[in-house]
């Protein structure tokens, strides 16, 4: 029975959809991009916060006009890493996404610049 628990615990949070996530507004750069993130899917394990944000983006790049990204934090030492990312030709994540090859994320922790959309994200996310 506790087998079955945790598998369906796992499961829902590692194949949850984020397209069905209720974005908050973190802030703006001065291209006009906008980045969100999902308070409700922030996940706390072995000393570390995980969740998702998303950038919208004012003018397409390469055809995309939105990029979800999965993050691990380290609140205690402010730095993050990108786990994953899926790049979307719609708006707020809508559409296919393509993800993106295990071989292009981040191995190394970041640190957020000062007055960054990192920063003021990962204060927004450590809050939480």
């Amino acid at each position: 029975m506790k087998k079955i628990i945790f598998t369906l615990l796992f499961s829902t949070l590692v194949f949850s959809s984020p397209s069905f996530a209720k974005w908050i507004e973190v802030g703006k750069t001065v291209k006009g991009d906008t980045f969100y993130v999902d308070l409700e899917r922030i996940r706390k394990h072995e000393g570390y916060v995980y969740y998702w944000m998303l950038n919208d983006l004012l003018k397409p790049q390469l055809g995309d006009l939105s990029i979800k990204y999965y993050r691990q934090v380290d609140c205690q030492l402010f730095r993050f890493k990108t786990l994953s990312y899926s790049f979307h030709k719609q708006p707020m994540g809508d559409g296919t996404g393509e993800v993106l090859p295990s071989t292009g994320v981040q191995k190394n922790w970041n640190y957020p610049s000062p007055d960054s959309m990192n920063e003021s994200t990962l204060k927004k996310v450590c809050s939480n």
